[in-house]
């Protein structure tokens, strides 16, 4: 199963072919010759797709952004460049000669790399990335780095060819690295850091307390001013401001922390107090439990993110709880005496 956002090997040849042909289409109409054929057929070839349009705009936008970037520095240079144009002064003709080559190249690189290539370049070097209540995405990066932010996270990245740093601001996401010993990549969290060996990690943020669950590769923690640990596949370490402690979670565990990617929640002997406090991050309707006496009930069940009406209905028919809808609320506890013997009774009824 493919996760939200992600392409298949066969979608990401299509992308890569849609951006040489609209690179060349590109290249021929600015630095080769064009006749009014040409233009036909680029016509006809943007028509055909708004995939095709789009990679065409890309292309012009980041040749664009090439000129742009270059036009704003200018550079001494010897004697020799300015003989044939006296009293030109020393700056060397960007426009005329530099641009265009600096344009060409920009398309080619697009041409071979498509369109992370050119979404890296597009992208400012500190940007901002978020999610609201129930809300998922996936970024992709040149490098091929993924990181998925679940509901309600929101990150500060800094993704150059020289640092790649994420200030983890709140919530929770999965991180896909793809290692770079020359660039280490970084995750920030308050006074907390996680530098990447070669990984695959989820890590969740409450305050300045921390859950990281490495899945794969090496990573090393750096937890407060003091405390470290390098984490193994498989294990789980909690941080915060002052304690550090890494267990290890079976594989089964790691699948059910990872549930999320596909909107679901799973629960295993799970207190309804901890079930509802999971529910309450994906939606804007909050469940509250108004008899403390039931909080330590405990489901099994693997229920949707979005739509807790599975939820309600088996708190209803299984653990025989009640459930009243207040306005954004809905409040569960126990039910009386008398609900609970009329419940009974339908039910041998049926």
């Amino acid at each position: 199963m493919n996760t939200p956002g992600s392409t298949t090997p066969w979608e990401e040849e299509e992308e890569d072919a849609i951006s040489k042909r609209a690179a060349g289409f590109f290249a021929r109409r600015r630095f080769g010759s064009w006749n009014d054929a040409d233009q036909g057929e680029l016509d006809a070839w943007l028509a055909e797709s708004v995939l095709h349009e789009v990679a065409y705009l890309r292309v012009e936008t980041i040749a664009a952004r090439t000129e742009q970037l270059a036009e704003v520095h200018t550079f001494k240079v010897g004697p020799e460049f300015n003989r044939a144009a006296p009293g030109a002064g020393d700056k060397f003709p960007y426009r005329r000669f530099v641009l265009p080559l600096l344009a060409a190249a920009s398309i080619a690189l697009a041409a071979l790399w498509g369109g992370p290539f050119i979404a890296s370049l597009l992208q400012p070097p500190d940007r901002m990335d978020s999610t609201d209540i129930g809300g998922r995405t996936l970024l992709s990066f040149a490098d091929h780095t993924q990181i998925e932010l679940n509901t309600s996270t929101a990150v500060r990245l800094r993704m150059t060819t020289a640092e790649r740093t994420v200030w983890l601001e709140k919530g929770e996401a999965w991180f896909h690295v793809t290692h770079d010993a020359a660039h280490p990549f970084t995750v920030i969290m308050g006074k907390h850091r996680i530098t990447d060996l070669g990984t695959e990690f989820l890590v969740r943020r409450n305050a300045d307390n921390i859950d990281v669950i490495l899945l794969t590769g090496h990573a090393s923690l750096n937890a407060g001013d003091t405390q470290t640990a390098t984490l193994n596949p498989g294990e789980e370490a909690v941080a915060t401001s002052a304690t550090l402690s890494v267990t290890r979670k079976t594989p089964q565990e790691l699948a059910d922390e990872l549930a999320w990617r596909r909107g679901m929640l799973v629960f295993h002997n799970t207190p309804l107090s901890e079930v509802v406090r999971e529910f309450n991050r994906y939606n804007q309707t909050k469940l509250v439990i108004a008899d403390p006496s039931i909080a330590d009930v405990k489901i099994y069940a693997e229920l949707k993110t979005d739509d807790f009406g599975d939820f309600l209905n088996l708190a209803q028919t299984v653990l025989n709880l009640r459930i009243d809808r207040e306005g954004n609320r809905i409040l569960i506890s126990r039910r009386a005496r008398e609900e609970t013997k009329k419940a009974a009774h339908l039910k041998r009824s049926f």
